[in-house]
């Protein structure tokens, strides 16, 4: 008795890999992935770099601002002492300063503040320790303010400062009338974050520039940041600087109660 087998003649193949078009449609997803995490990964960056940028401007401006304050609020504004000559920002405060004789009565200093060159952004503060008493310096009466004053910076990145006087009658001028004391100031300043500052530094009329575009629209008559603000919006060519300005750049403004 015989037995049969039945083999079939045509046995279809085993599948040992992919089709190309299978390799094609992986490959497609594949780079669609890449290009959506590549997205994702360059706006979690610039997310990144623009809230260290307001962290690091939020600092120099806040730093910048307690200085001022402190120096204002305890400033000395008398008709017969210098303060503000030729409307610089300069005044007699009752904070100990560096030199001069300062072992009498009442430590006081002769402050003044300054950018120094159109290419510079670092805020200088000058100080120069006094000796407050009947016989000693500031002499009551003295109108010339003192000289000798001992610089040292401050935060980095400054392109704007500014100074107004608020008077009684509410009215603002950069102007300091001794025999009008105003009650208060404006302070304004305009910083740059570092890394922003960095490629500003590559050139020089770059700053220049801004700092001159700052001080040339600052009204006097009204607020500081409103007149920067309103420059940036309007006046300012954002294509001659950084990409970076953008978010690099802070404008801080405070008002500060004169004794």
């Amino acid at each position: 008795m015989s037995h049969c087998i039945d083999t079939p003649l045509h046995r279809k193949p085993d599948r040992g890999g992919f089709t190309l078009i299978e390799l094609l449609v992986a490959t497609a997803v594949l780079a669609l992935i890449s290009v959506v995490l590549a997205q994702m990964l360059s706006a979690t960056s610039q997310t990144w770099i623009t809230g260290q940028a307001k962290v690091n401007n939020f600092t120099k401006g806040r730093a910048m601002m307690d200085l001022l304050t402190r120096d204002l609020q305890g400033g000395v504004y008398r008709r017969d002492l210098p303060a503000f000559p030729n409307q610089t920002v300069a005044f007699f405060t009752e904070r100990p300063g560096f030199g001069g004789n300062a072992s009498l009565t009442r430590n006081l200093s002769w402050v003044q503040y300054d950018l120094g060159p159109s290419t510079n952004t670092v805020l200088q503060r000058a100080d120069l320790a006094q000796a407050w008493n009947a016989t000693g310096t500031p002499a009551f009466g003295e109108s010339n303010a003192p000289t000798g004053a001992v610089a040292r910076d401050t935060a980095p990145g400054i392109v704007g400062f500014q100074i107004q006087f608020v008077y009684a009658d509410g009215s603002m001028s950069t102007t300091y009338v001794a025999t009008n004391r105003p009650k208060a100031v404006s302070v304004g300043i305009a910083v740059v974050d570092d890394k922003t500052l960095e490629l500003l530094a590559l050139n020089s009329e770059d700053i220049a520039a801004l700092r001159k575009g700052f001080s040339s629209h600052a009204s006097g008559t009204n607020s500081v940041k409103s007149d920067w603000e309103k420059y940036l919006r309007s006046d300012l060519d954002w294509s001659a600087y950084p990409k970076s300005l953008a978010s690099g750049l802070k404008i801080f403004e405070r008002y500060v109660s004169l004794p």
